[in-house]
């Protein structure tokens, strides 16, 4: 291991690790397995730091009725997917599983040329099994290359990313945009209950083919444009759309053209067929959350929304609908997840992006108006196993 590549440290109270590769630095937390804060164009005058740290890190308050909570940043892997509220077969996980919130380990960081890898590893203990997290990072790019490799699970299980970025101040905007989906739903269930000092802004149960129109909760307004932001305040909100496998990568993409960059996703769409969105602009009343958790979430993910892992595995209104929301593992056989999370600079007139073209080496995201920029990728890491 070239401990030149990394250095243990603390960030916001949480103990981890500073990974460096190419012009990216990122610190990911051994508890959770979290990374965040993550700098992109690390080495230049304009570094940019899209994902969000909640604002209760440097309190530190007592959040251990659920560790996810006590360092709750930018991404994570969930195992299993969701609140996991129902035991499955004597079995029950917290809030997205052990994988985003037990203790992980780093086991390998290498140069490979201009490739720099870094792996961590975790054993679950609820249902065994071995998770190994990869992280790539490639000099002149800016973007960051996971692989989650699980071994030893057996049974269904839904699973997903859920990287959580910043919502724009009053004063900006943001455009967000996963190009054509083949369906557009709200959870059937209350996602934000007032029992629970709640609220949410969008109908339950409901489809819709644009994210410029997405039936709400109201008589007034009837629709809601979820593909600009900021979010309406004082509600939270969840919903998904899904794609089908096609011959390049699906992917999603958050516009902030007063800060300068582009956040993109890119998956399979085969392991990941949901992008899910979580949305709160002070929308949760309670502790730790307390009004003035401000956030936009892009949720990669193969489950019945963030129901959890009972619902995915049986019968639900996805499945009625030909989609698959949960993984089938084996104990026999590896199951990896594959995703890429980056950046890339927008002129300030760049808007909300309406195509993206998969080249050798590179994306194109073209906005509305035809303003195009270019982002270094080697977007056939997602077909690799």
């Amino acid at each position: 291991m070239n401990e030149k590549l990394f250095r243990k440290g603390e960030n916001h109270k949480a103990q981890g690790w500073y990974l460096k590769g190419g012009e990216i630095e990122l610190f990911i937390t051994e508890q959770g397995g979290q990374h965040a804060p993550v700098t992109f164009f690390a080495d230049s005058e304009k570094p940019v730091q899209p994902y969000y740290l909640t604002p209760w890190q440097d309190e530190h308050p007592d959040l251990s009725f659920l560790p996810l909570l006590q360092y709750l940043r930018g991404d994570f892997f969930c195992l299993p997917f969701g609140g996991n509220g129902d035991p499955v077969d004597g079995f029950q996980y917290q809030c997205h599983g052990e994988t985003s919130a037990a203790n992980w380990t780093l086991t390998s960081a290498e140069e490979n040329g201009d490739v720099t890898i870094f792996e961590l590893e975790l054993d679950t203990k609820i249902k065994p099994a071995h998770v190994v997290k990869h992280y790539e990072m490639r000099k002149g790019e800016s973007a960051i290359y996971i692989r989650h490799t699980v071994t030893g699970l057996s049974g269904k299980m839904p699973y997903g990313h859920h990287a959580i970025m910043k919502m724009p101040e009053a004063n900006e905007k943001m455009y967000f945009s996963c190009g054509k989906f083949d369906l557009g739903m709200t959870p059937t269930s209350v996602f934000s209950d007032p029992a629970n000092l709640e609220y949410q802004y969008l109908a339950s149960g409901e489809e819709f083919t644009s994210l410029e129109a997405v039936p709400t909760a109201f008589k007034k307004p009837a629709y809601l444009d979820c593909s600009v932001y900021p979010y309406p305040v004082g509600y939270t909100d969840l919903f998904a759309m899904l794609k089908k496998p096609s011959d390049t990568p699906a992917w999603a993409a958050a516009s902030y053209p007063d800060q300068g960059y582009l956040y993109f996703s890119l998956k399979n769409a085969e392991e990941l067929p949901a992008t899910t969105l979580w949305v709160a602009n002070g929308g949760r009343h309670g502790a730790p959350w307390n009004s003035v958790t401000r956030c936009f979430a892009v949720e990669e993910s193969c489950s019945y929304f963030a129901d959890g892992w009972k619902p995915s595995i049986e019968e639900n209104a996805l499945t009625r609908k030909g989609w698959k929301t949960c993984g089938e593992f084996s104990p026999d056989k590896p199951f990896t997840v594959s995703a890429i999370q980056g950046v890339v600079r927008i002129p300030a007139d760049y808007g909300k992006t309406a195509s993206a073209v998969f080249e050798d080496g590179k994306v194109i995201f073209t906005d509305e108006a035809g303003h195009s920029v270019e982002a270094a990728v080697h977007w056939d890491f997602l077909c690799k196993k």
